[in-house]
Parts: C-alpha cells; structure tokens; sequence
C-alpha cells in the first residue's frame, strides 16, 4: 500500500509506522515480518525462530531432528513456553537458552567482544530483528481484536511493543499512554513478558516496563525535555535511528535490562529495569571513549538527583568488569566503586549486587581495610567500599604489580578531598611505576629521600593505570579541574531536565522567607561618658546570637512552624506528609525538640512525635542531652532513618544531620533556621524533593535565608556546569615564596624535619621541641596581626597543594617536602580565639519580637548555564577593629526595624514583671491567701494595667476575651510564676542525701508492714525512687527529673506558705501518671502508647498490676495505700476538668499521702527494674 501525505492535515499515523517500519526493515540484521506470520498462542514468529537455530547452530539443529524428526520445531516452541508459564523470565530465555534433552539451544547471540571468536561472531550474525506493524496480541478476553501499532521480535521472540501517534492528527503520547492502561489488559499473556512497551509521537518518547491498567507508570525516555529539532525529520527519530537498531538493541538486552528481587523489597516481586535515555547515553559513551582511548583518563557525570545514578553506576561498574581492549584483553582488572560516607552507601551496594548476573563478581567492604586488601589480591571484578579503608590497606597488601582499575566514585565533590585521594591511589600503585613516573618528570634527585618524597608526589598525580569515574549533581571547583574535560562534565542530566520530566519536584516551586523584628534595650542606665566600649563586629554578632538563643524566641518560631505543619502540611501526600526542621546548631535542635514536644503535647495532645538528629552530647544548663535520651531507647544514628518512617514520626529536627543523602519521599515541608549557601544550600533543600504518590508540591518555610540567597545558590547547577578558568598549578610557588618572605624557615630547617619523618626508626613526637623553639623564635615575636595572616598563608598552601598536586604533570620533590613541613608546623602557630564581650548579654533584654512575611512565592531560575571560578585564595589583612558602646550597639541592631515594631508586640514578660512590683501583690502572696484570691487579684492587676496601655496589649486582651480556655491557662501560668518570684528567703540548696533522710524519717512507719517485709528495706526502696527521678530516658518524660526533686527537696527542707504546698500539691498530682510512664519505659525500654487521646491514669495504671489492685483491695495491711491511691486518683480527675484547691488542714496529709504512692511506685518496680539493668 502507498501512503500519500495530505499537504493541508499533514502525514496521518500510518505514514509514521510505514517511516518507521521502512526504516528499520533496510537497516543490518532486520527484516519485515506480517502479524499473519506470528502465532500468538506459541508466542513466536515459528519461520524465524527456526531459521535461527537451522542455520545459526546446525550441530544443535541435526540433533533435534535426528531426535524428534518433524517434530522438532514443535518440541523447541513447546519448552520455549514452558519456561515463560512457569515464571521464568523472558530475560533470561533469551540470554541464556534452554536445554531441550541434552541438546543446548541458544535464541539469540549477542555481538561478542572478542572479535577472534569466530564461531559466536557467525552466530551473531545470524541473528535477525523483525519489525511487524499492526500486529493481534490476544486470542481471547476483550482485547482480542485489538492490535500493536509496531512490535519489535528477534529471532521470531517478541520483547518490544510500540504505541504511535501523530500530532498532526490530533493525538500525541497521552493518548497513546492512555491506550495501554485503558484498552491493553495487564494480565495479557503477549503483554505481560515483554520486556518494553514505547509510545511514540512525533516529538516525544514515554515508556513503562510494567503495564497495570490505570496504575500503569510511564517514564520519559527523551534526549531532553524537549527533543531538538532535526531538519527534515521527527524529533523522535532517534529511536529508529539508533535505540532500535540491532546492535542497540542487543546491547541494551546483554547490558542494561534487569530483572530481579530488590534486596529493599520485603514482598519479594520481581521487576524489571529498561534504562532511561541519559542513562544509556551516558554508559555508552563512556564504556565507547574508554574503548577508543584505553585506561588513565578522568570522566566527570553531573546528574542530577532524581536521575537514577545509583542504577547508572551500577551499569557501569558490571560493563567496565567486561570491557576488552582490540587485544582482547581486558581492559580492567577491578572495578572499585568508593563512596566518602564512612557508612557504605546501602544503595548503591545493593543496587550493584542486584545487577550481578555471575555469582561471586561483586565484593562489599564495609568493615576492615584486611577484607579491601583481600578483595584487591583475589582480584574481585567488582568492589564496593568506602575511601576510607585505604589509607590501612596498603599495609595488609602485597605489591598489585601490573594491576589496572577503574575509580568509580560517589559524590565526587567530597570523596577526593585530603590525603584519601593519595592513599587510594598508593595502595593501587606498584613501586616500580611510581618510579618510572618519577624518572619521566625528569627532576633533581640527590638522594634517596627526595626519591622516596618524589614517589609519594607522584601518587598524587593521574595514574596511567588508573581511570577516575566520578558521579555528582553539583560539582564544584576543584570537581571540575580534576576530573572534568576543558571545564566541565563529560555527561549532563540537569536538574532543569529532571524537574521538567517529573522525576524530582522543584522545591523553590513554593518558598517563604520572614523576617525576624525585634528591639533589645539597656538594663542598665549609664551615662554615655561612663560606657564601657566593644568590639562592634563581634558584639554585634553575639547580640544576634543572643536574640536567636533566646527562649521565648525559639518558642514563637516553634509555635508558627507547628501552627503551619498542623493546619497545612499534615493533609498533604493523602495525610502521610512529613516535615524537617533545619537548626544551626546541636544546642537549638535540643531546644526546639523541646519546644515543639511541649507545644505537641499542650496543644494537639501528643496528636505527632519528633524525633531530633546531632552528634555527640550536648550540655545544656548543666543537663547533658543526646539523640538516644531525646528520642528513646536505641533512636539513635542510622536507627532514627527507620523510625522516621513510622506514620505517627511526622518532623525530624536536624543539626547537620540528614541534610545530604536522606531520602524520604513523605518529607514535604522544610522550617529552615540557619543560613544556608552553595552546594548546602541544595543538598539541604533538596531532601524534599524525592517523587511518591500524591505528593503534588512541597514547602520550605525559611526564617533566615532570602529567596536571591537561594537561586544564587541554585543558579550555577540548575543546566551544565563549567569552569570559568582552569587551575594553575605555577601558584603553589606563589604561595611558597610568600611564606618563605617571612624567613622563619629554611631549606635546612625543612630537610632536617624530612630527615625524621622518612626515618622509620625515628619518633616523629621528637620534632615537637623544634617547631616549638622555631616558633617561639620567629613567630611569637611577630604582630598578632602578622601572626594571624602568616598562619592563614601556612594553611592556604596546605590546602591547595593537596588539590594542585593532583593536577601537576610534572616532579618537584621541594613542593612536597615544603608541603609535609607546613603541615607539621600549622598545628604549633598560635591561634588566638576570638574572644567574644560576654559581658554584652548580662546588659542587654528583649524587650519586643515578632516575625512578618517577607518573600512569598517561586524562586525562579534562568535557563542558562551556570560558571565557576577559581577559589579566592588571596589573603587580606585583618580589618581595623571598630569600638562602639552598648548604646551605639543598641542603635545600630535596632535601627533597621525602626518604625515596623508596636508597643503590642513587646513581651507579655515586661508586663508580668510591672505586675510582680506592685506592692499590693507582694503582700497577698506573703499573706495565707488561698489561691482563688490570689488569681482573682492577678487578673484585678493584670487587667488595670493593660487598660492604662490598651495601644500595647489590645490583642492580648481580645485573645483573652474570647477564649476562655487560653485566659485561665495563662493565668493559671501567671500564677505560677508570682507564687515562684515571691518564695520568702532562699531556697535550700538541692542536697539528695538529706532529702532521702527526711523521706525516710516521715514515711518509715506508713511502710512498716511492706518495707523488709513483703518488698525490699524502705531505705533502698527510696534509693531506687531517686534512681528513676535520676535516669535518663526519653525528653518528653526526663522533664520529670528536675521538677520533681525540686519539688519534694522544697516540700521536706523548706519552710512553706499555704501558698507553695498548693504548687507542690497540684504538681505531683499532675506528673504521677508520667511518673509511671517513665517506670513503664524503664522497664519495657519503650514508650507506653495511649489507648485514645483521652486515656490518662486509669490505662496506665492497668500497667502495674501492684498499684491497680489498691482501687479494690481489701488487705489490711495495704488498707492506707487503698485510701491514698482513690485520693490521688479522684485528685487528678479533678485535676483534667478544673483546677482543685485544697483546704490548708487538709494540705499536709494530702501531700503525705500523694508521697506515699511516689514511693510505694518505687518499691513495687525495683525488682524489675533492677532486672533490666538499672
């Protein structure tokens, strides 16, 4: 048939499959088959499939005939068939045969790599591609006249269907796409073992591996987001130009097709992985340019995230372990995958494991440079392990004489950094080659140090023998020039790209910036003259140190954040959103894992949880805080990863944790409070950015950065990357010479300290003394000023002499023992600490606070690419220091918010203070007041002195007005505060030994009949009572600690008002039941999960068998413990409805009774207890 095109509509569909179909039929190793020609129920195209094995593999063919005669194409289809029922994978049919009845039958030969194999290239040969247009799939259900615009056979197999459209016509990819979810069924037998299915319009490509109706997922498969534009033909025309060709298509089922079980996926289902464009464009061009140009050259990718690059380094380590020089020899003896995380990057190694088709090819090194060693000796194809390992490696090996390998490294940005770089590259390298590099830079060696220093240069260099492949989204600087090719990457998958294909979410899409206003005011009234002065830059810098730090400051941003995660963010994602809080410090992540535990609980009743990541310990107001005793037994590190996952773990507060290589895909929102720039800044926010079903757009919510901070930061990685100017290695003797202007070193000095170092029977601790008296001599003498920048001209040098050396093509042994002894001596310079005015904040208060909007809306970046230079690496004099008094600082830190804060957003703290003057308060609390007067009086005072100041505190008193509920907290809280301010005289200093003492003395006889009788003595039945007061557990139930030691040192070693029995009263009746939590989690080492929001003491109590036998009890010796549990009891469900006050004769024995259950708690567990290790 003739298709015409029609010059008004354009060319229709079938001019497109004719194009196609024409096309491939004259292209090597193809021919064009009829759909007349397949046999849907054997699934093959029989003519083809026999043509293949008869005069491909005639010894095989002659067997079966002599074995089955006629029969025998039948006996071949049948077993072919069997294999596809019984879940073996087509993949594997066709890569590797069957056995029909000892004879061994292969359905394809991929192209060999060993050209002198003659009888496997003949077989290659034979292989022939049929493109059928047109084609019925199905004999029966309702597809069953439907029919496969194009599918795709070798050797009479088909593994490849295509859906086309024309736009011309009206139709393009999505109705193509919607074709095979709506009208191709996905348990058709056709459907369902082919390996690909395409749709195809003019001007784009999607595919999917896995038909499942609606639920189907179709992927781009385009060279950009937009094809280019080819004269004269379709942009898509790439697919029948170059994927769809034989050799192609071969490779992509040899090489990058897998089927398998993820070790991630705990259901065990198989799936199958086709390549996406860039992945296959970027290992071919590789594995094709290290073909043509052999091993020890450097490839730089730059994918960006969401570009699948643990799949394309896995691609490429297997085809690298199989790749062959035209010698047929091959080219690498190891593959080595490095990553600089200290933890071995799971993903990638499993990745790499899972695309084993050997057995035995892939080694991880997790732990022990022995194992890297070993891995190395036994010549492993494939090794995965971190940079790490080889520092201690080269020590565990025998020479690797003659070895050749392939670097692949993970972010490559970070890996190549420091010493690790030469260490990978000396535990690699034969001496016999670093000689002969030595001897080719033809230096001035005198003698054998200088060799042995010109060897260790050398390892810093680029290896002959080694070739560098490295992975990163973001390259930076030093990237570039090492590994990069005339200043940028040898391959490129943007971000721009990645965004616009769906494969990762823009996070700038929705982005809020505020702005924090507040007013600091002098406590102290000097006169001018009198004012002491200060560093300005480093006052100024403390004071908003100070106003960040601040808790009421740390509280507000706390309250907005969880104000937006509860009423905005914890909808999205189908209700599964997540939200990460970025801190700028360890102690702030405590401090909002507090704030926001404590809002959490008062506000939503414990509705979420958080968890919080830092390293190490930090001390806080004496109290010591960890990842583990914040967030639980055992949450700690790695372990934090996996309980985020749960459902009820909606934010993680992190301090540089968890801002790179985090991937969770629920994480919607990000609270970012600290300042952020360059690759961290995308690291950072680009945890949000990870696809998952439902998740429709994501939220950062910054209160430091701006939005031109951000797309500065974007800007540069957003398309290609390029260097502006390539590195000069001639600057190290710039550096040099301006250190030796100096003149406090020289060339004795320095081959004395080499002498020591490349002496193994010497102690290096023996140059101490010398570059102590070197610099006494000639540093100490010199300006702090001098100091400080000879110091930073030491480091500079030390720092680019680790990356230049890498660039060097040439031997100077002098840079490299100049460089050792500058690394030495930079550890004895002295460094003067900045000294910051602490005295400043004992000065200063905050008197006003609040933050407003500033930047609302998308982030925009331009569609150009980005430049980078080279590092600034000049060194400036430090600045004249500027002095200022506190009233000039003041000024200076006010005066940008002048005029933008009210009086009403001063600190209620000011106006409790003016409460907490009034003289008629301070006797009312120094009388035996009860406490309903005193509240009573409170809101007299409070709301007298907010009226004299309506402008000020007009929204407090309308929030007050119409919310009762929020009005009898706050001055419940109010209360609270004036009760602690006019405590008369001091309070005893906290001694637990003396408390114990008096505990005892008091309840000695309530517990005669238990203590030493039933249970253990009262005396270490108090002891264990402080051990849980004591213990660290979790944050939200440690609070208890203080508060009730506190609590009970002031109720048995004070001399109380009515008043303070009233606080002590309502506070332990309030926390017995976290009281118990906190022996529940003791004892269980997990927290106890409330049965409903309103479950309280009665479902704990159901916790402890000893305690809730006391509601019914009738024995006599546990009569007084009977009567004091249904008081505690009846008190704290007063406690949950109003706020109860007792009669003062009735405090004293209330109190003793609610003591009596603390300790009787105490006795019933501490066997348990003990048992569990405490």
């Amino acid at each position: 048939m003739t298709y015409t095109t029609n010059n008004l509509n354009g060319p229709n569909e079938a001019y497109l499959e004719n194009l196609i179909t024409s096309y491939l039929a004259d292209s090597p190793l193809y021919n064009q088959r009829k759909a007349s020609d397949f046999d849907i129920a054997r699934m093959c195209d029989l003519d083809m499939l026999q043509r293949f094995i008869e005069k491909g593999q005639p010894n095989a063919w002659n067997k079966l005939i002599g074995r089955f005669g006629d029969n025998a194409m039948n006996e071949v289809v049948k077993e072919y068939n069997k294999r596809l029922d019984n879940g073996i994978g087509l993949l594997k049919v066709l890569r590797e045969g069957f056995t029909l009845q000892g004879i061994k039958i292969k359905l394809l030969q991929f192209k060999p790599d060993q050209q002198k194999n003659l009888p496997f290239v003949e077989l290659y040969q034979k292989n022939c591609f049929s493109v059928v247009r047109q084609m019925r799939y199905s004999n029966s259900g309702n597809d069953r006249t439907n029919e496969l615009d194009l599918v795709i056979l070798i050797n009479g197999i088909p593994f490849l269907t295509c859906e086309l459209k024309n736009e011309f016509t009206g139709q393009n990819i999505v109705n193509g796409m919607t074709q095979y979810r709506t009208s191709r069924d996905m348990n058709n037998r056709f459907l369902r073992n082919c390996l690909v299915h395409f749709v195809i319009d003019n001007n784009r490509v999607m595919m999917t591996t896995k038909l499942a109706n609606e639920d189907t997922q179709f992927l781009p498969f385009n060279i950009d987001t937009e094809n280019p534009i080819v004269e004269g033909d379709y942009a898509t025309s790439y697919m029948w130009k170059d994927i769809f060709q034989a050799d192609s298509l071969l490779n992509i089922l040899q090489d990058f097709i897998k089927q398998y079980i993820p070790r991630s996926d705990l259901k065990k289902r198989v799936v199958t992985i086709f390549p996406r464009y860039h992945q296959l464009r970027c290992v071919r061009r590789i594995m094709s340019d290290v073909k043509e140009k052999g091993i020890g050259h450097n490839y730089l990718v730059q994918h960006s995230a969401g570009s699948g690059k643990s799949k394309s380094i896995a691609w490429l380590a297997h085809q690298l372990s199989d790749l062959f020089d035209n010698e047929d020899k091959p080219i690498f003896d190891s593959i080595i995958v490095v990553t600089d995380r200290i933890v071995l990057d799971k993903a990638i190694s499993d990745e790499i494991h899972d695309f084993e088709t050997v057995a035995g090819v892939v080694k991880s090194v997790q732990k022990g440079s022995q194992k890297l060693a070993d891995a190395l000796e036994k010549g492993y194809r494939v090794i995965v392990t971190t940079i790490q390992k080889f520092g201690n490696a080269r020590k565990h090996l025998d020479e690797l004489r003659g070895s050749r390998f392939a670097i692949i490294i993970d972010e490559a940005h970070s890996s190549q950094n420091g010493e690790n770089a030469k260490d990978l590259k000396l535990t690699l390298t034969d001496k016999d080659l670093l000689q002969s590099i030595v001897d080719k830079g033809d230096p001035d060696i005198e003698n054998d140090f200088d060799r042995l220093i010109s060897e260790i240069q050398a390892a810093r260099q680029n290896m002959p023998h080694i070739s560098y492949f490295a992975f990163t989204a973001t390259p930076k600087e030093q990237t570039l020039n090492l590994f990069g090719h005339n200043g940028e990457a040898f391959d490129v998958y943007s971000m721009r790209q990645a965004i616009e294909e769906g494969f990762i979410i823009d996070v700038l899409e929705n982005y809020i910036t505020f702005k924090s206003l507040f007013e600091l005011v002098n406590r102290e009234q000097v006169p001018d003259e009198n004012q002491e002065e200060y560093d300005k830059k480093k006052a100024l810098r403390l004071m908003m140190q100070y106003v960040n730090d601040n808790p009421y400051v740390i509280t507000y941003k706390a309250n907005m954040m969880l104000n937006h995660f509860m009423t905005k963010t914890i909808h999205k994602i189908e209700g599964k959103a997540k939200a990460m809080v970025v801190t700028s410090s360890r102690a702030h992540a405590v401090r909002y894992k507090q704030a926001l535990d404590q809002l959490i609980n008062e506000k939503y009743n414990g509705q979420i949880s958080t968890l919080v990541a830092f390293s190490g310990t930090v001390e806080i107001n004496e109290h010591k805080y960890t990842e583990e005793n914040m967030n639980g037994f055992g949450i700690k590190d790695a372990a934090i990863r996996d309980k985020f996952k749960e459902d009820h773990c909606r934010i993680l507060i992190v301090a540089n944790k968890f801002q790179t290589g985090f991937d969770q895909p629920l994480l919607h929102t990000m609270f970012v409070d600290k300042q952020l720039g360059g690759v961290q800044a995308i690291q950072t926010l680009s945890r949000l950015n990870r696809c998952y079903t439902g998740k429709k757009d994501t939220m950062v919510i910054d209160f430091v950065n701006e939005q031109d901070q951000i797309q500065k930061a974007f800007q540069p990685y957003y398309q290609t990357t390029r260097l502006s100017e390539e590195a000069n290695t001639q600057q190290l003797y710039d550096y040099k010479l301006e250190i030796d202007n100096y003149k406090v070193f020289g060339t004795n000095q320095i081959e004395e300290v080499i002498a020591v170092l490349m002496d193994k029977n010497r102690n290096p601790e023996e140059l101490s003394p010398f570059f102590r008296s070197l610099v006494q001599d000639h540093v100490e003498p010199m300006e702090k000023a001098e100091q400080a920048i000879f110091r930073k001209q030491v480091n500079r040098y030390v720092r680019r002499y680790v990356f230049l050396s890498q660039l060097m093509t040439f031997i100077d042994p002098e840079l490299e023992k100049y460089y050792l002894f500058c690394k030495l001596l930079y550890k004895f310079l002295p460094y003067t600490k900045d000294t910051l005015p602490l005295d400043v904040l004992e000065r200063i208060n905050l008197d006003k606070f609040k933050i407003e909007e500033r930047e609302n809306g998308s982030i925009l970046l331009e569609e150009e690419d980005g430049k980078l230079g080279i590092s600034d690496a000049t060194i400036t004099k430090t600045n004249v220091v500027e002095f200022a008094t506190l009233h000039q600082l003041l000024e200076d830190i006010n005066e940008p918010y002048a005029g933008f804060l009210e009086e009403n957003d001063k600190l209620i703290y000011s106006l409790l203070l003016e409460v907490l003057a009034d003289k008629e308060i301070q006797e009312a609390f120094n009388a035996q007041n009860t406490v309903d007067i005193l509240i009573e009086l409170i809101k007299d005072k409070f709301t007298t002195k907010s009226i004299e100041k309506m402008s000020q505190y007009f929204s407090l008193m309308d929030v007050m007005s119409s919310n009762q509920a929020f009005s009898e907290t706050f001055f419940r809280k109010a209360f609270e505060f004036l009760a602690a301010a006019t405590m008369k005289g001091n309070r005893p200093d906290y001694d637990e030994e003396k408390l114990k003492q008096l505990m005892y003395d008091n309840l000695v006889e309530e517990f005669s009949e238990l203590a030493g009788v039933t249970y253990r003595e009262l005396e270490e039945v108090i002891d264990w009572l402080f051990k849980i007061f004591n213990a660290t557990t979790v944050e939200s139930l440690d609070g208890l600690n203080d508060t009730l030691k506190d609590t009970f040192n002031n109720l048995y070693r004070s001399e109380n008002r009515d008043l303070d029995l009233q606080i002590y009263f309502q506070t332990l009746v309030t926390k017995y039941e976290a009281f118990l939590r906190k022996i529940y989690y003791m004892r269980e080492h997990k927290e106890l999960e409330s049965e409903s929001r309103t479950s309280g003491l009665v479902h704990v109590v159901q916790q402890f068998a000893d305690i809730q036998k006391l509601y019914k009890t009738t024995d006599e010796k546990l009569s007084n413990m009977h009567a004091y549990y249904n008081m505690l009891y009846q008190w704290r469900n007063d406690q949950a409805h109003m706020s109860p006050i007792l009669k003062t004769e009735e405090l004293t024995p209330a109190l003793h009774a609610i003591a009596v259950m603390y300790v009787y708690a105490a006795m019933v567990n501490a066997t348990d207890l003990e048992i569990n290790g405490y």
